[in-house]
């Protein structure tokens, strides 16, 4: 076996040596692993060169995108993540059409312990952590160019603070473990209390932070970056009401001049813009990638069946979102479509909303397989959020109305009235938001950390029961509770 063919292999065995707590899960990664003879196949022996240490950066990349192996032939952001922020809120409803257990008890809050959906988030975070934490354990013994083994490390240190990050804010208390679980003894561990998990998160990404440079260039386009670091550190930051900190990360990206609005805000979509200067960072996916399944799920799960058999009309915006849009509004008609011509035969289709933002016609006419990226952190959120810690921390003030205004502006939006109180204004940027990130994956977080969920879902879903002291948090999965008697379910569930 040549050096070509021991990467390929290795990497095909990190696809599987994701981590969660579900023994049968363990095992199969050990019988994946055991194909491939051992003395080619240990961590010990394997980590050699700098190529290596980048595979084991990519493997984490790839369980983030769809290189990893479950139910849904996708990794954490590939489908169930954003269907999740979307249904569980007043942005969007499930048709039926797929999965009725777990889509429909999202959408009218019924959801429990057995959903498959919240199943497979939990595991693909887990997974992922785990693989990084393979890279984090051995990319040190590396002899290697120092300055490209501190990237390497960044890159994984962001990577495992992101998906700490996106499991503190769905579960709460979540088992935190900074090593590779490498056999069963080590998978039956306790929920660490939030507050602990957050401040790994906030050591995690402030390593990467200090590591990772502003930009790449080439084939390296699309990785973790400093203003990715930052970025998620001002979220952090803003969810735990800590404002002046969320404001000091925003300005260092600010103030570098990397990172702008796009000035067309349909242009972020288009697959040829991919990794533009708006984006802090996102998941990229790539069609026609023999090694993996690479491929985002956008056009398939939301554009009307209207279009032709493979889009399936899975997840659609309510009503009350889509008119929550002044027709003035740039963004609506990008974002949603009630109407589609069919050129080839001269055709017009009408149908309720549906999410038109992510179907690049141009570049990818079938409205099938897409390589369109899953947006994780936009430039826009960036000022908003600058715009909503301002407010907290000090009331409207003049820089915030601006930073509002400059995603307003960009809308064909006039500036906010400057006599807002900050209660207003705090209305005013969640209406923002609400309209600049729909089906991003952000509405369910922003809802809970506002206490606004209960208020916003019922003006969209009316004969729902919200229950705040039950749906701020999902369950742990049951089938992780039956396997680790340690875990203590929460609240409600």
């Amino acid at each position: 076996m040549d050096q070509k063919d021991l990467n390929i292999t290795f990497k095909q065995g990190l696809r599987w040596m994701g981590w969660s707590f579900l023994m049968v899960l363990f095992s199969t990664c050990q019988d994946s692993l055991e194909e491939v003879p051992k003395a080619f196949l240990t961590p010990q022996n394997f980590y050699e060169t700098a190529e290596d240490a980048l595979l084991a950066v990519n493997a984490s990349y790839d369980h983030m995108a769809s290189g990893t192996s479950n139910r849904d032939f996708g990794g954490v952001y590939f489908n169930n993540y954003w269907v999740v922020q979307a249904l569980a809120s007043d942005e969007g409803y499930a048709s039926g059409a797929n999965n009725p257990q777990y889509s429909l008890p999202l959408t009218d809050f019924t959801w429990d312990a057995n959903n498959g959906y919240l199943e497979d988030v939990w595991e693909d975070l887990y997974k992922t952590i785990n693989v990084t934490n393979i890279a984090l354990q051995q990319i040190p013994i590396i002899e290697m160019d120092e300055d490209l083994k501190n990237r390497f490390l960044g890159e994984c240190h962001f990577i495992r603070g992101l998906m700490y990050f996106e499991l503190v804010r769905m579960f709460g208390d979540v088992p935190l473990s900074l090593e590779p679980t490498v056999d069963l003894s080590t998978i039956s561990i306790s929920r660490t209390p939030v507050a602990n998990v957050y401040a790994q998160i906030i050591i995690d990404l402030e390593l990467a932070r200090d590591q990772l440079p502003w930009a790449y260039s080439g084939v390296d386009m699309g990785r973790a970056t400093r203003g990715a670091a930052g970025g998620y550190l001002t979220k952090v930051y803003l969810t735990l009401g800590e404002w002046q900190n969320a404001i000091d990360e925003a300005n260092d990206i600010i103030q570098s001049g990397v990172h702008e609005l796009m000035p067309n805000f349909g242009d972020i979509f288009k697959i040829e813009n991919s990794n533009n200067s708006e984006l802090l960072f996102s998941v990229n996916f790539t069609l026609n990638n023999d090694a993996i399944w690479e491929t985002s799920q956008f056009n398939v799960r939301v554009l009307p069946v209207e279009l032709n058999k493979n889009s399936l009309s899975w997840e659609l915006p309510t009503q009350y979102l889509y008119d929550l849009f002044d027709p003035s509004d740039l963004r609506r008609d990008v974002t949603f479509k009630v109407e589609w011509t069919d050129s080839s035969i001269g055709e017009t289709y009408t149908f309720d909303p549906h999410i038109f933002k992510y179907w690049d016609e141009a570049a990818e006419p079938n409205a099938s397989s897409s390589s369109s990226d899953f947006f994780n952190l936009r430039y826009a959120d960036l000022l908003l959020m600058k715009a909503e810690a301002l407010n907290e921390l000090s009331g409207p003030t003049n820089e915030a109305f601006e930073l509002i205004d400059q995603v307003r502006s960009r809308a064909g939006l006039d500036d906010l009235d400057i006599t807002l109180n900050k209660e207003a204004f705090r209305e005013a940027i969640l209406l923002e938001r609400t309209k600049e990130f729909v089906f991003e994956g952000h509405r369910w977080f922003d809802l809970v950390r506002t206490g606004k969920l209960k208020e916003k879902v019922l003006l969209a879903k009316p004969s729902v029961i919200v229950d705040m002291s039950r749906h701020i948090l999902f369950p742990i999965p049951q089938r992780e509770i039956n396997v680790n008697p340690n875990l203590v379910q929460n609240p409600g569930y």
